[in-house]
């Protein structure tokens, strides 16, 4: 191959095929060569825990079949791993030591789960993260004879992994580090409905825990917290978090942080290199502060971003705000914006229903809406992220929004009343 005429993408998930379809959509014919660490075709990680809980069957995972590469001309270069990128050569080195040169350079390579430090050889076996296929296949495998599954960590990984096996007759002690569940999304109030519903559910969860070692014992493992507390389990499950996958540049002029940082056309600080997705950290719309947004939406959004810009064009990621919207144990919970901001920093509004164990809150900058958090009633989620998005004057609905859904009708009304077609239609878009 002639990496002069070539399009090279790494990475196999939302962000790369965004890009594909949309260096297409532009009318580049040139041909793009993707590499991606797995041998298998692209699939949605998800989806994974429906697989797990017997949802959904294996094929259902996966977004693309031979078919796809073919309609849009790419050489797809499966189960290769890139170790580093040589930007002054414009060459990449791959795992087996080959060398390929590129013209322009997607760096969609996603994020990896973060392990336990102190697990023993042996017993690393018994002890699982989910990311993967493969992650997701010894979790099922697992959970089919287990008796006590151990979860450590309690974000959205975490609790819909537990969501997948509660159905089953397995003991499940969850070990979180800090002091509530999903401290990444909410705050205390918000959390303990949640972690009602899982204590009803027969959870045992322990707060304020680390794992200091797992070891085997007997048939399974023992794991060991820093309370001095020991655990058998017949399977851990990790959900701890990602770390971005971007050693490949470590020895580069690439700016990174956490992630490689990009520009809202999705460059990295490196001619001829553009990052997107879960690796990408960029500018939150609302913070102002530079971050990676780990989402599925956001890594579309990107990738299509990226793909334009790849193949000529001029485009812009303009709205990057966090939204994340599940379902956790009969409860839609809906992350917008910024749905945990530290203490004092916006005014807050919330409203609860104990009976019903629904919850909004929202927080204001002024008479606009900077996040939201719904959990139970979630139906005017789109809308909500759109005022936050497009930093909407939500003074008129403001004392009433916590209490009930908006009405996206009324919200249209009032905002373009008598307006044209085209600016209603771009509303109703957003």
């Amino acid at each position: 191959m002639n990496g002069a005429r070539y399009h090279t993408i790494i990475g196999h998930s939302a962000a790369a095929l965004a890009a594909i379809r949309a260096i297409r959509r532009s009318h580049d014919a040139r041909p793009i060569r993707l590499i991606a660490q797995e041998a298998t075709y692209a699939y949605s990680p998800v989806l994974t825990t429906y697989y797990i809980g017997g949802q959904i069957a294996r094929s259902q995972l996966f977004l693309t079949q031979k078919a796809f590469y073919r309609k849009y001309d790419v050489t797809p270069m499966l189960g290769h791993r890139v170790m580093a990128v040589d930007c002054a050569r414009q060459r990449l080195r791959l795992h087996s030591g080959k060398r390929l040169a590129y013209h322009n350079l997607l760096i969609a390579s996603g994020a990896s789960a973060r392990r336990l430090n102190r697990v023993d050889p042996d017993a690393a076996a018994f002890v699982s993260t989910l990311r993967t296929i493969a992650d997701a296949e010894r979790i099922r495998v697992a959970a089919h004879t287990a008796k006590t599954m151990v979860v450590v960590g309690a974000g959205l990984v975490s609790l819909q992994t537990i969501k997948a096996i509660l159905n089953r007759s397995i003991r499940i002690v969850l070990v979180v580090g800090s002091n509530q569940v999903l401290s990444q999304q909410m705050d205390r109030d918000n959390s303990r409905l949640i972690q009602t519903r899982l204590k009803r559910r027969g959870v045992d969860i322990l707060f304020g825990r680390r794992i200091e070692r797992v070891y085997r014992k007997g048939a399974g493992v023992c794991v060991q917290t820093s309370w001095g507390e020991s655990l058998d389990a017949d399977f851990v499950v990790v959900g701890k978090g990602v770390t971005p996958n971007c050693d490949m540049v470590a020895d580069t002029p690439i700016q990174r942080n956490y992630g490689i940082q990009v520009d809202a056309r999705m460059r990295a600080s490196t001619d001829a290199i553009f990052a997107a997705g879960d690796v990408a950290e960029g500018v939150n719309s609302i913070s102002g502060r530079r971050e990676v947004i780990a989402t599925w939406f956001n890594a579309c959004g990107q990738g299509d971003v990226a793909g334009r810009n790849m193949a000529g064009q001029k485009a812009w990621r303009r709205r990057q705000v966090r939204e994340n919207i599940t379902t956790l144990l009969g409860l839609v919970v809906a992350s917008l914006g910024q749905s945990n901001p530290p203490a004092n920093q916006y005014e807050t509004i919330r409203f609860e229903n104990e009976k019903s164990g629904e919850a909004r809150t929202f927080y204001f900058d002024g008479s606009r809406i900077a996040g939201a958090l719904l959990i139970g009633r979630a139906r005017d989620a789109g809308v909500i992220k759109h005022c936050i998005a497009n930093r909407v004057d939500v003074s008129r609905w403001k004392a009433r929004l916590a209490q009930a859904p908006l009405d996206y009708g009324r919200m249209l009304d009032a905002r373009i009343g008598h307006g044209s077609k085209t600016e209603r239609t771009r509303l109703q878009s957003d």
